[in-house]
């Protein structure tokens, strides 16, 4: 397992992009420049790759939602 803190304290990086706490799975994370994003599942795993700007809009939302 990875060093680094989880993003958005580990809930689902692609859900918070939503607006929306979900529980993040360790077997649905992704590693990338030093940071550790959570997902519920891999469809919000696929979307947060595919999506353009959800990190952008994740960090975002997360100020309010945190």
């Amino acid at each position: 397992m990875s060093e680094c803190k989880p993003e958005y304290n580990g809930k689902c990086a692609f859900g918070i992009s939503l607006g929306k706490k979900l529980t993040g799975a360790d077997k649905y994370r992704i590693e990338k420049d030093g940071k550790v994003f959570y997902f519920a599942n891999p469809i919000a795993k696929f979307l947060w790759q595919i999506v353009p700007d959800r990190q952008a809009k994740a960090d975002a939302l997360w100020k309010s939602l945190g």
